[in-house]
């Protein structure tokens, strides 16, 4: 699944880096396309310009369109010739059918070699003038600064003209720097000098002695442009790759969960099978020394022996009834029975009938109720299980080198009323403290057998006070002990609600 998910990545973000790769490279030879075209046009007009103004100033027989006497001046000077031989051929065709002698022969070779020196004649005298006006017009535009070759407003529209053509239709800003280094033209409303990333072209390239003219052009929102046609694969895929990143980690949770729950279940049947076990054993026992004609059956060992069946079948009542209880955490709409109670008078009772458990250990309990609203809405069969579990768990986990001390106090906080059970046991690690009220999970003391138990207790607590709408946590210290805190509303809280 691994291998899967991040073979997947990998190809979805090396697709979409080549995708926006070629936009970008496309992107780049179009505005450098476009740039270029730029320069050319400004080049040809400027001398298309020139030109019709320097010949404006010719006289006025010399005032034809300049395009037919200058730039076409090839072009017509062939039509003139052709025209001309033309017509010339059909006068000598006419000579020829009128006389058909030698002397009109060289006649029309005399006429076809005027006509051709004539029109040498007058191209040479047009050269002339072509080259007279282009030397003017190469040293005085190189003179010119650029601010006086170039209209600015119709370098921008003819600038997004070509991009425009060449599939660009982001905004762009330009800035223009002459050959002293001086910005001499920039875009209104434009404040971001500092971009790095610009294209740049040289104006008028070819002029006699070109000048470093560099008109640089800037794209703000270039990237928002690039991406914007891929965002929704972009948006799709990190959308499909997060759901399917979710669904393998809610799979490996799931399986370590899994995994986990079955070690769990598996203590649970073996704790269970040896706290079955011992009773039953005692139970068997005293079955057979009933059995047994062999020993005396005084009234002093009847008694001792109905007290061993009735001790180990209490003990084994009590077991069955802590596996029932499971049945509390497994359905959510399990049966409370709700009703107004002394919550004082629950733990004193709890305390009293523990404080013969715990003599017998060598410890005590001291109870601090100091609460003054202690009534409260309780179910008083399970929250009385609530407090034996906790002094039993504390018990259970006490520290062997010293006697068990139990501390129960409570108190109020805006209605609400606390309840704490400390002791002064073997405390928890903090990696445990945090799943200690989890369903099979029980605390490592070395050998998992030493503390007999299936694990249902803290699961069994917490769900009830929830039920309670009430809130249970631990605090606790390695070596030094555990205390337990409970919140529950007060008889007033409820009422107020």
């Amino acid at each position: 699944m691994a291998i899967t998910f991040f073979g997947l990545l990998f190809l979805q973000i090396k697709y979409l880096n080549s995708l926006l790769d070629m936009r970008v490279q496309h992107f780049n030879e179009a505005a450098k396309r476009s740039l270029y075209q730029l320069s050319k046009t400004l080049e040809e007009e400027e001398t298309l310009h020139y030109f019709n103004e320097a010949l404006a100033q010719r006289p006025s027989q010399r005032s034809t369109s300049f395009i037919d006497q200058t730039v076409g001046l090839q072009s017509a000077s062939s039509i003139t010739i052709q025209e001309n031989l033309q017509g010339s051929t059909t006068t000598i065709q006419q000579k020829i059918s009128i006389s058909s002698s030698p002397s009109t022969t060289r006649t029309v070779q005399q006429i076809s070699e005027t006509l051709q020196n004539r029109l040498k004649e007058n191209f040479a005298q047009k050269k002339i003038l072509l080259d007279d006006i282009a030397m003017r017009w190469l040293k005085e535009s190189t003179d010119k600064p650029i601010e006086k070759r170039i209209d600015f407003t119709h370098m921008e529209n003819q600038l997004k003209k070509e991009l425009e053509n060449n599939g660009i239709t982001t905004p762009f800003k330009v800035i223009l720097i002459d050959y002293t280094g001086e910005e001499v033209y920039r875009t209104s409303n434009f404040n971001v000098p500092n971009m790095e990333h610009y294209f740049s072209q040289l104006l008028f390239p070819n002029d006699f002695n070109p000048k470093l003219n560099i008109l640089r052009v800037y794209f703000p929102y270039a990237k928002e442009y690039l991406t914007q046609p891929v965002s929704f694969m972009i948006f799709s895929s990190v959308l499909f790759t997060i759901i399917l990143f979710l669904v393998f980690l809610a799979t490996i949770i799931l399986i370590f969960r899994q995994k986990r729950l079955g070690e769990m279940k598996t203590d649970f049947m073996n704790n269970m099978t040896h706290e079955f076990k011992t009773p039953i054993s005692s139970i068997s026992l005293a079955a057979q020394m009933l059995k047994d004609e062999g020993i005396t059956k005084t009234p002093e060992v009847l008694k001792s022996i109905s007290n061993i069946i009735y001790e180990e079948t209490k003990r084994l009542s009590f077991q069955v009834e802590k596996v029932l209880e499971t049945s509390i955490l497994e359905k959510e709409k399990s049966i409370m029975k709700f009703k107004e109670a002394n919550v004082h008078e629950i733990i004193e009772n709890v305390c009293n009938n523990f404080s013969i458990k715990i003599s017998s250990k060598g410890g005590i309990i001291n109870t601090n109720l100091q609460a003054s609203e202690y009534w409260a809405m309780v179910d008083e069969t399970h929250f009385t299980n609530v407090i034996y579990n906790l002094l039993d768990n504390a018990l259970k986990y006490r520290n062997l080198d010293q006697s068990p001390i139990l501390k129960i106090k409570s108190w109020n906080e805006k209605d609400i009323l606390y309840i704490s059970v400390e002791d002064n046991g073997i405390g928890i690690k903090k990696e445990h403290l945090k799943k200690i009220f989890e369903k099979f999970h029980r605390v490592p003391t070395g050998n998992v057998h030493n503390v007999k138990g299936f694990g249902l207790g803290l699961a069994y607590v917490k769900k009830i006070i929830e039920k309670h709408k009430g809130s249970i946590r631990a605090e606790s210290e390695l070596h030094k002990g555990t205390k337990f805190i409970i919140t529950i509303p007060s008889l007033k809280k409820t009422q107020y609600e």
